[in-house]
């Protein structure tokens, strides 16, 4: 690796998904792609470099800056001349990511690698051998920034910066001492996330993070096991400055928080403060616990300030499949909180996991038809055990994962055998749920009596007019993956 000045070329990228996690290949379809949302973490460091005063910083996204969700020979000509590439990746997008990475390498095999996020976090060994000299783990923002101080000075002693994992002389894969989470206060001074005009111009969605973690502890879910079970909130004037900056961009925020209400007291704080400086977005949406309902206080502040869809991870009405997964509620109180919700007013986009040990088609066919009465919209998810978490480890034990291509881990595709039906019936019955929870009828009936019409229209047109319905259910990998599920079924 050569070493690094201030003026180094330095470009920062994200890849979207992809069918069958093809480098620069067909779009994997999800409803996120479909928002064009900002990414979460490469605005915030591309910040950071800009602030520690690094000359030569571009960030690259496909959704923004290539075209038709691809990178441009323009665009790989930027990254593969780089003297630091910087990748952060999901768990579905780690393929390309990986390849990205690769061939970076064969074009530059002096420019230094550097990856980071959820996937690896969890698995840096796999980055390391998939062409990432550096693996940033866990929060990057303290650790980037000092990670490339360390390479401005000698590129080849990385021992004593926290929170990474490299190669040693002999190749050996390092993992040095973790890095402390950061503190509120040091949250409420870290530099805004940096948004170049073609991504405010082009994002549908901008979003705002107010706090990091969650409360709960969810053996399937990912964010409990990176930020160590810790719940942090930012400060309210670092968000409300965020507020400021991110006016007029996109047509509503998403405050992309695991759960919004994780402190009430505080949300309703926010509330006050948002409303009392005039910075109401045109509409919210985030993601809250059911337990929510029960708080009217709150409900009341969200709705002054603007929140017009709560994204509710109900995970099931089963409770045994919700004592599986972890979570500390019933379905009786499930269900009473969507119909308080209902009551007030405010659209609900129910999340739900399914193929628990629990679940039959029975109960999920029941459970189904109870929320095409009451959810706003739906997802269903087959559960998704993602490397990290407790029950990717305990189905990785037993034997029950299908597969390790890790592109199909999209929260779409079943991967695992579930207790009570084959993955071909699992994933059959959520194709079938999907065509009759969307059904012409039944959007119909919903749009009746809708607090948020127009997102009814919106998903219809999505839906029907635009083939989201046929792209999200029968992808080419959509429909491999149906052929897979019955051979091993």
């Amino acid at each position: 690796m050569k070493k690094l000045t201030k003026n180094s070329r330095v470009s920062l990228v994200e890849l979207p998904p992809t069918q069958f996690g093809e480098y620069n290949g067909d779009p994997g379809y999800d409803i996120y792609t479909q928002f064009k949302m900002p990414s979460r973490a490469i605005p915030i460091l591309t910040a950071i470099l800009m602030n520690d005063d690094w000359r030569d910083v571009e960030l690259i996204n496909p959704l923004y800056h290539g075209k038709n969700g691809r990178l441009t020979t323009e665009n790989e000509r930027r990254i593969f001349s780089s003297d630091a590439l910087l990748a952060s990746s999901i768990i579905r997008t780690s393929p390309q990511t990986m390849e990205l990475f690769r061939r970076y390498k064969s074009s530059n095999p002096n420019g230094i690698s550097i990856a980071g996020g959820f996937d690896a976090t969890f698995r840096p060994e796999k980055y390391l051998e998939g062409g990432a000299d550096i693996v940033v783990m866990g929060e990057g923002e303290k650790t980037l920034s000092e990670l490339m101080k360390r390479l401005t000075q000698d590129q080849n002693e990385l021992s004593g910066v926290r929170g990474i994992a490299y190669k040693g002389k002999n190749s050996e894969m390092i993992i040095n001492e973790e890095r402390e989470l950061m503190t509120t206060e040091e949250l409420g001074k870290m530099p805004h996330p940096f948004y170049d005009e073609r991504t405010r111009n082009m994002v549908r969605v901008a979003t705002i993070e107010t706090s990091r973690g969650c409360p709960m502890k969810c053996n399937f879910c990912s964010v409990t096991r990176f930020y160590r079970e810790k719940y942090r909130i930012k400060p309210i004037e670092y968000v409300l400055e965020e507020l400021r900056r991110i006016k007029g961009m996109g047509r509503e925020i998403f405050f992309v928080d695991d759960n919004i209400a994780g402190n009430p007291k505080k949300t309703i704080e926010l509330s006050e403060r948002v409303v009392s400086e005039g910075l109401t977005p045109k509409g919210i949406t985030a993601q809250i616990t059911a337990k929510a309902a029960r708080n009217p206080e709150l409900l009341a502040a969200l709705k002054r300030m603007g929140v017009k869809t709560l994204c509710l991870g109900i995970e099931s009405l089963n409770d045994e499949t919700l004592k599986g997964l972890g979570k500390r509620t019933t379905a009786y109180e499930n269900m009473e909180d969507i119909e308080i919700f209902e009551k007030e007013g405010i659209y609900t986009h129910d999340m739900t996991v399914v193929g628990g040990d629990g679940d039959t088609l029975k109960s999920l066919w029941w459970q189904e038809k109870w929320l095409k009465k009451h959810a706003g919209s739906l997802q269903i998810f087959p559960l998704t055990p993602t490397p990290g978490t407790e029950i990717y480890n305990k189905m990785k034990a037993d034997g029950t994962l299908l597969t390790e291509d890790y592109s199909l881990y999209d929260g779409q595709m079943v991967v695992f055998r579930p207790k009570n039906m084959t993955p071909y019936e699992l994933q059959k019955g959520i194709y079938e749920m999907y065509e009759d929870f969307y059904s012409p009828t039944a959007m119909a009936k919903r749009l009746l009596h809708s607090p948020r019409k127009t997102m009814q229209l919106g998903l219809f047109t999505y839906l029907y007019l635009m083939s989201g319905k046929k792209n999200l259910l029968y992808s080419p990998q959509a429909l491999k993956h149906l052929e897979f599920l019955k051979s091993v079924s």
